[in-house]
């Protein structure tokens, strides 16, 4: 079940890698290890939840950037 956008997906996935890529170049310099292991971290859920289309925190708000099918009309099983 998707809960995540294409263009959602997109900001995720473009967001992680950039993370990812500065991290490990070493653009931060000698910032604390706790931030580097917290942007890492970060980098990993978005980059992931990008991949899966699933983010695990967006029920918990009840939001969901996925189209909503027009095909499924939702008073067709009020009988």
């Amino acid at each position: 079940m998707a809960n995540v956008g294409r263009l959602d997906r997109v900001i995720r996935g473009t967001a992680g890698t950039s993370i990812a890529f500065g991290e490990l170049s070493g653009i931060f310099g000698a910032a604390e290890l706790i931030i580097e292991i917290f942007a890492l971290g970060l980098a990993i859920f978005l980059t992931v939840t990008s991949l899966m289309g699933y983010c695990p925190f967006y029920p918990m708000f009840g939001v969901n950037t996925c189209k909503l099918d027009s095909t499924s009309n939702s008073n067709e099983n009020l009988t």
